[in-house]
This record gives structure tokens, sequence and C-alpha cells, in this order.
């Protein structure tokens, strides 16, 4: 019952503060990659592109996500944090409001649509066999089949101070995320110096009712994990 009391700057350092402590104590807190513009040697290995719907805003924001991101090297058994990357995204960062997905109703906030992105980043990570620590999918399925521009069970949602996705490098090689966009799509690569085994990526729905749906990500044929969803409901 307080917490709806304390500000919501509060709020967001309080949970700041909890992830710090639980990335302390998970030893991630040496590991983290940081934005360090560095030249080497190589080429897109691995991409993925999406269709970017006609919104600027979104748009936008990725663009500004790619600035930070852009300039980050992620060497071996380093860990890419999007939020320590990407950091808060305020208007007074140049973020702007978009839509957003929060408590399973669309809102407009600012840095709305880097779910995209993230979902991406997520998306291209285990096809390259890249070790996830940390990934939250939606809680709610808003779309259908012929909205979708991410398939289900792929996404990963990112909420400053609450939710991140944090990935390790675990290849012996370091590697760098490549972000472009133009009209009506946008694409999410891995950028290294030496071909990387692609893994094969699927997803499907093994349990459906009038409530949720369960996803399975099957990865080279076996099941890695499941993400749980609630349906839309619409009066």
């Amino acid at each position: 019952m307080i917490k709806k009391y304390i500000p919501y700057g509060v709020k967001i350092r309080l949970h700041l503060l909890k992830n710090a402590v639980r990335d302390f104590s998970n030893g991630y807190m040496f590991s983290f990659a940081k934005i360090k513009p560095q030249h080497l040697d190589e080429s897109i290995v691995f991409a993925l592109t999406q269709d970017l719907k006609s919104n600027e805003f979104k748009k936008q924001n990725i663009l500004k996500a790619k600035s930070f991101i852009d300039h980050v090297t992620i060497w071996p058994d380093q860990i890419f944090s999007f939020w320590k990357i990407v950091g808060n995204p305020s208007g007074k960062r140049g973020f702007v409001q978009s839509r957003s997905l929060v408590n399973g109703e669309t809102i407009d906030s600012f840095g709305g649509g880097l779910c995209q992105l993230s979902g991406l980043l997520y998306l291209v990570s285990i096809h390259c066999g890249l070790i996830v620590l940390e990934r939250h999918n939606h809680s709610v399925d808003i779309y259908d089949d012929d909205s979708r521009y991410m398939p289900l069970g792929g996404d990963a949602t990112v909420a400053y101070g609450h939710k991140d996705l944090k990935i390790r490098n675990n290849l012996r090689q370091p590697i760098r995320f490549a972000i472009s966009t133009n009209d009506d799509t946008v694409s999410v690569g891995i950028r290294c110096a030496d071909e990387i085994t692609v893994r094969k990526v699927d997803f499907a729905i093994t349990h459906q009712d009038a409530d949720i749906k369960v996803v399975e990500t099957i990865i080279n044929d076996e099941t890695a994990l499941r993400s749980t969803y609630k349906n839309l409901v619409t009066n």
C-alpha cells in the first residue's frame, strides 16, 4: 500500500540499487562491457530483419539506442547489459514518447518501442549461441498473426530499473552488435572477425486456452525455454 506514495524517481533508484546488489552477488559486477569506440577487423556474420511499422517516434528511440550500442565491443566472457549501455531513456537524453506495453496495457512512454530492438538483440544472440543471463518475455500477447512482427516467444521486454537484457559473450573472439534501419525495417546483426556456428531456432505453442499461451523456444531441436503469455482481454 505504501508503494504508491513513493515518488517514481525514488522507486527507480531503489530498483537500480537492488539490481546492483544482485549483479554483485551473481559475479557480474566487473564483467560488463562498456562504451569504448574501437576499430576491429570484422564483418557481419549473422543478422535478422523485422518490419518497422510506420512509427517515427519508435524509430527515433531505436536510433538513439543504436548511437550507444554502436560503440560497444563485447570481449570474451564480458556481459552486454541493455540498460547499462543505453541508460535512462528520458526526454532529457533525447528519447521520445512512443507506444509501450505496461502491465498489459498500451501507453505512450519515453523510450517506447525499444522492446523491438531488445527482442532482436535477444533473437540474434540465441541464434549465435551466446549465453542469455537475463531476459523477460512480455506478460500479455497483444498481437494477432497478421500484426505480429516478432515470433511469439522471441521477444525480450526491457523496462529501465526493472527488466534488463543481459547477454554473455561465450565465444573466443570479441563481437559487436550492428543495428540499421530504413523506412520500414530494422536489422540487428553480429559483427566479428571469424565465422560462427548459427543455431536453428524455432518457437512452438505447446499450450493454449482462454487465458494463456505457453510457447517453447526450441534450439537445435531441443527445448531451451518456456514463455507464458496472458491473452489480450478485449471488451
